[in-house]
């Protein structure tokens, strides 16, 4: 048995040495996996992602869509956001096109071709996002891709085109700094068509180099467009509502004011300079169009708002009851101990609202308003509510005083009336009269 065992042993190691030769020999002769589409002086895959991270894309809601009919659609692999587009721009005679600027219109990735009219884009997109492509350049007409099928759902693919001539078409080109000469990178420069019509709907966003450079190509010349400069912390934003673009290439130097940022310590209080405690209202910057943020009192009322420049601000609440100050301006001596008044309290008002046989009308729409000036300030309380299944309403946190109370119901007229708050808690009856839309 002893021999017969080690007899069965060699016959199991000398089939499993075999089958390990067979796998050997099978892996030494395949063929290699063909390599992915590419072109000329390709980068390295490092390189490509590096190319990506050096782009700049804003957020984009999921609920974008993208004309089916005339721009390209890729989707990307499901395990990827990386999408690379190349291929080569040539005109109408096959000759290549060097500079043909490649953009991707709404996440604002761009290229330029080479001097054999070779580009790359690689685009880092949130998955199933689906990119559009335009290619500009002057002298030539702009190009988008209507044709769906052209494309794979791949994330490489190659892409060849051909620009027709346009000799309206020009460059506008420009430098943006600042107020002592620097120029300023990363800037978001639009331009956009004042009146988009289906022969000019030029859009374009593109961003100015490390010296503060920026060009815009394929602009229809003796047309009107409205140029735009923003994204700059430190900066103001900055528009020229009707451009004029001459058939000439023309240069625009954009100058900027550097921004004076301070600490901002203020109080929120009601009309009866009570603290309102734990508030929040977002405040804008309407003069340098960029800065939005949150405002928060705490337990007593105060809050702290750094690093905010000085101008003229907008202070809003969202939702269904709106606090709104306009006409505020933040100046260099001005902006300590910041007392924002609201129009809030204790007091609430309840209502029925019934149509003229004294049946419940339900889902009328109950507005309050009241708005009072402090000096050049402008305070505006606004609330709405709709009636329930029995025609009630009711609205609290309101201050002491006037109030413009308004009904809006269908099938009904409008109904309008003053009512005072003078007590903790009041109710009014509302008797709505048929007619209206």
């Amino acid at each position: 048995m002893t021999i017969k065992r080690l007899t069965i042993s060699i016959g199991i190691a000398a089939l499993a040495a075999f089958s390990l030769h067979l796998v050997f020999v099978s892996q030494s002769t395949r063929e290699p996996l063909p390599e992915p589409a590419s072109m000329r002086q390709q980068p390295a895959p490092s390189e490509l992602r590096e190319k990506v991270l050096q782009n700049r894309m804003p957020t984009a809601e999921e609920g974008d869509k993208v004309d089916s009919g005339d721009s390209i659609a890729v989707e990307a692999e499901a395990s990827s956001g990386l999408i690379e587009i190349f291929g080569r721009v040539a005109d109408a005679d096959g000759q290549p096109l060097e500079n043909v600027l490649v953009n991707e219109e709404r996440y604002f990735f761009s290229t330029r071709s080479d001097a054999q009219g070779y580009y790359r884009l690689v685009l880092d997109l949130p998955r199933h996002r689906l990119p559009v492509l335009q290619f500009l350049r002057s002298g030539y007409e702009r190009l988008r891709i209507g044709d769906r099928a052209q494309m794979q759902q791949a994330s490489n693919y190659e892409l060849n085109v051909t620009l027709l001539d346009k000799p309206d078409s020009v460059s506008v080109a420009g430098w943006v700094g600042n107020d002592i000469g620097i120029g300023l990178d990363g800037a978001s420069v639009e331009l956009t068509a004042v009146e988009a019509t289906p022969e000019n709907d030029y859009s374009l966003t593109v961003f100015t180099d490390d010296r503060g450079d920026f060009e815009l190509e394929g602009v229809g010349a003796g047309l009107r467009y409205r140029l735009s400069v923003d994204k700059i912390p430190d900066y103001p934003a900055y528009e020229i509502r009707e451009l004029l673009v001459g058939a000439e290439p023309q240069r625009l130097n954009i100058v900027l004011p550097s921004l004076q940022f301070v600490e901002v310590d203020g109080m929120i209080l009601n009309r009866d300079a009570m603290p309102v405690p734990n508030f929040e209202i977002e405040i804008s910057n309407i003069t340098t169009g960029n800065h939005n943020r949150q405002i928060v009192s705490d337990s007593s009322g105060f809050f702290t708002l750094r690093d905010y420049p000085l101008g003229e601000v907008s202070l809003t609440t969202r939702g269904n009851d709106i606090y709104r100050i306009n006409g505020l301006r933040l100046t260099a001596n001005g902006h300590r101990n910041l007392r924002l008044t609201i129009d809030r309290g204790n007091n609430m008002l309840t209502g029925w609202v019934s149509d003229q046989s004294g049946l419940p009308v339900n889902k009328a729409l109950v507005t309050i308003e009241r708005s009072f000036d402090d000096g050049a300030i402008e305070h505006l309380r606004y609330r709405s509510q709709a009636s329930d299944a029995n025609g009630w309403f009711s609205m609290e946190n309101l201050g002491s005083g006037e109030y413009r109370v308004t009904v809006y119901a269908q099938g009904y007229r409008k109904h309008e009336l003053l009512h005072r708050m003078s007590s903790q808690y009041e109710e009014i009856q509302i008797r709505l009269q048929p007619g209206g839309s």
